[in-house]
């Protein structure tokens, strides 16, 4: 695991065509930073859609660089169809992973504030529901790194079959995704901590692109070691 870990952290930096790469996904992190950040400025007035929606753009080059790093394929070029079809895919299979455990979180939230229990559920408790919730949560999150490995290299539908999850049991995977899972965790933290303070959130941002490429590739050879092992 230690090797593996290792040669994660290494990878956004190991040689130049990566270290560009990186640098890139770094730019595109922080323009969307930038717009956001005005977007919240003028929240609420409507003129907050024009940032808000012109930050999708560098959203959307983040998800198909990081996207080319998962398919194992290295960096896509920036302007070309590929990586807008990456992107799309990882988009895609990201929506349909996580709306179940946010409406399972927020469904709890609803639950936990207005004391209001469905009848079809009635007598379960709000610390039940909440279990029921966190786990969901920790399944859907699990399972996404692998369905999105798949998704990227061979089309969204491919990402959302039960073929896409066999290697999930496997100790590798298992080991890739604690590793991955604390990167991104730390550096989603970093950034919410520190979205009030320039310095601070640039610094956050620049750790969060470090992070989500070198997730990518961890996850990326935490599936292919798995399929290796199960085939």
């Amino acid at each position: 695991m230690t090797e593996l870990f290792v040669d994660a952290l290494r990878y956004p930096v190991r040689d130049r065509a990566r270290l560009d790469g990186t640098a890139i996904c770094l730019v595109a992190v922080l323009l969307a930073g930038a717009l956001l950040r005005v977007a919240g400025a003028l929240w609420p007035d409507w003129a907050f859609a024009a940032p808000a929606l012109l930050a999708v753009v560098p959203v959307l080059a983040f998800l198909g660089l990081v996207g080319g790093v998962l398919a194992g394929e290295g960096f896509p070029e920036l302007l070309s169809p590929a990586t807008a079809t990456v992107a799309g895919r990882l988009l895609g299979v990201a929506v349909v992973y996580l709306v179940p455990p946010a409406l399972a979180v927020v469904a709890v939230g609803y639950v936990a504030a207005t004391g209001a229990i469905p009848a079809v559920i009635s007598g379960v408790t709000t610390a039940t529901l909440a279990t029921v919730a966190l786990l969901v949560v920790v399944v859907c999150s699990y399972l996404l790194p692998a369905a999105a490995v798949a998704a990227v290299r061979e089309g969204l539908r491919a990402g959302l079959r039960r073929e896409a999850l066999a290697g999930t049991a496997s100790g590798a995977y298992f080991l890739a995704w604690v590793g991955a899972a604390v990167l991104v965790v730390i550096s989603w933290s970093l950034v919410a901590t520190t979205a009030s303070r320039s310095a601070a959130a640039l610094v956050a941002l620049c750790v969060f692109a470090y992070a989500h490429v070198a997730a990518a590739a961890l996850v990326a050879e935490g599936v292919d070691r798995a399929n290796y092992w199960s085939s």
